[in-house]
């Protein structure tokens, strides 16, 4: 594990520019528009949450998955593999990588169809179909796509220690850091360093 960020594979290796982006997106750009695929992105990114939230994983590991998400489809085309397959297997890795501890397969799969037909049988209305042998191959897939580049800095850590040093926690910091929460639906977990992202969020109060 790197000592700082700036020696990260995260820095070094996944901050992608925006025109990388959306050079790597023309394939699924051909059949959609920007909003929409922005929209199936947030999409997922709430079915990841909702996965986390169900299984009673902490908020840094559903940030974890939902960046692994959004990096395996930064190279690879929607239609590459199913994102109902994806959204699990990035659920299943970050676990191990928090060390929150291994989730069981079968608790996975069964907490996946539980979902998909309580919150999102409108999108999804037949039976969730993939099964933990699928999720074990995925995993490989997404693994090899990093580069195993599997430690992520988040900015919760920075958006903490602005708000320590104005001693404004207990007022604006809770609804900062579901702001931060909410930027994990869009592209600025690619774009920009986790410091910056919790700066912004604390400039808007302040300035």
């Amino acid at each position: 594990m790197a000592g700082s960020f700036w020696h990260s594979s995260h820095y070094q290796q996944w901050l992608l520019d925006k025109q990388d982006l959306l050079r790597e997106r023309q394939q699924d750009l051909k059949v959609l528009s920007e909003e929409e695929y922005q929209k199936i992105l947030i999409f997922f990114a709430n079915f990841i949450q909702s996965l986390g939230e169900q299984l009673k994983l902490r908020q840094q590991v559903i940030a974890t998955a939902t960046v692994y998400f959004k990096r395996f489809y930064s190279r690879n085309s929607l239609k590459c593999i199913d994102p109902w397959l994806m959204a699990p297997t990035c659920i299943f890795l970050a676990s191990k990588v928090e060390e929150f501890g291994v989730i069981s397969n079968s608790r996975l799969i069964t907490t996946c169809q539980t979902v998909v037909k309580n919150k999102f049988s409108h999108a999804y209305p037949q039976e969730y179909p993939y099964r933990i042998n699928s999720v074990l191959e995925c995993e490989f897939f997404l693994l090899e796509m990093m580069d195993c580049c599997l430690v992520l800095y988040h900015p919760y850590r920075p958006l903490t220690e602005y708000f320590s040093d104005i001693g404004h926690e207990d007022t604006l910091y809770p609804l900062a850091w579901r702001i931060v929460n909410d930027s994990l639906r869009t592209d600025v977990c690619l774009n920009y360093a986790p410091y910056l992202v919790a700066l912004g969020r604390y400039q808007y109060y302040f300035c």
